[in-house]
């Protein structure tokens, strides 16, 4: 069982990661922040939401189904627990390594998201 001091050392960790991931997504141009059903932390581009917290240390993130397919045979994904069908993946992050992941897989979502909304402008 951790003692008071390591438990208070691995919030204060994942409070990190967490301030972390959000100054990156906060830096990719167009996003925003925005309450949703799924949670009050909610990343949206343009009207799709690509990424959201449950808390310090798990965050959704929607990926194309390849992208998806990918991210959970490598094994630096979780299987979304209520809509994989919709290529949301979850992350736990809880080491540097994991919120690296987390980044790349972040980036991947709204490359995603700009590709789709250009598709969609230009009709194609």
């Amino acid at each position: 069982m951790l003692d008071k001091e390591e438990t208070i050392t691995i919030n204060d960790m994942a409070l990190n990661f967490q301030e972390e991931i959000r100054s990156f997504i906060r830096s990719l141009p167009d996003v925003e922040l925005k309450h949703d059903p799924m949670s009050e932390e909610a990343y949206f581009y343009g009207l799709r939401n690509f990424a959201h917290f449950h808390g310090p240390r798990h965050i959704d993130i929607r990926l194309s189904k390849p992208q998806q397919e990918e991210a959970l045979k490598t094994h630096i994904a979780l299987h979304h627990q209520y809509a994989p069908q919709a290529g949301w993946i979850s992350c736990v992050i809880e080491t540097v390594e994991q919120a690296e992941n987390t980044k790349l897989l972040i980036r991947q979502a709204y490359d995603t998201c700009v590709s789709l909304k250009t598709r969609f402008k230009s009709g194609k």
